[in-house]
């Protein structure tokens, strides 16, 4: 307000994408499902050593957080292809033990026989193409451009999926990363306090 009383011409804001501070904002939408997911995550890990189980939560917490953002995000579409090459890879570690298993119980291995070349793979599409998506090379750094500064390499290492983005891509995807990630500092920091409590 004036000196008379009038109400003063509110100045356009710096950033038109951030919400009024009193309405809802983008951050808080996904607290829910981001909530229900990694609780649920949570409820899968099993007691055992500590450096195990803090490896296990951190990457429950990714994989929540992945998983809320969907996949309309790079960052959660790399987070959940690492989250899927993980798990294809225990499935196989595991099904070789027991097959590793199964040969020592039953005893010496009959002569092997040669494969036959039929042009299909022996697993399903879905394990050969997330073990191959494991064992390839990320993406190279997409070339800088002029005017980019030299931090942008750190960034692209940092934000996952970001080796191969353009700079302004990379920008935006960093700053929904960030809000993500500052949404499941808050609800584990919330869990940390209820829990302390009781």
């Amino acid at each position: 307000m004036d000196a008379k009383g009038a109400p003063l011409p509110t100045q356009p804001s710096p950033n038109p994408s951030r919400l009024a501070s009193g309405s809802a904002s983008a951050a808080d939408a996904p607290k829910p499902m981001l909530a229900f997911h990694f609780l649920r995550a949570l409820s899968r890990v099993h007691a055992g050593p500590a450096r195990r189980r803090t490896r296990t939560i951190s990457r429950a917490a990714y994989s929540s957080m992945a998983r809320a953002a969907g996949p309309r995000r790079a960052w959660s579409r790399a987070l959940l292809r690492q989250a899927q090459a993980r798990r294809s890879a225990t499935l196989a570690s595991r099904r070789t033990a027991v097959l590793v298993r199964r040969r020592v119980a039953a005893g010496p291995a009959p002569p092997l026989a040669l494969p036959r070349l039929t042009g299909r793979s022996s697993g399903s599409s879905g394990e050969t193409s997330a073990a191959r998506a494991a064992l390839l090379p990320p993406p190279s750094p997409a070339p800088r451009q002029a005017g980019e500064p030299a931090r942008s390499d750190a960034l692209r290492r940092l934000v996952p999926g970001g080796a191969g983005m353009e700079y302004c891509s990379l920008l935006e995807e960093t700053a929904d990363y960030v809000r993500c990630l500052r949404a499941q500092v808050q609800l584990m920091q919330g869990l940390a306090d209820l829990f302390s409590c009781q």
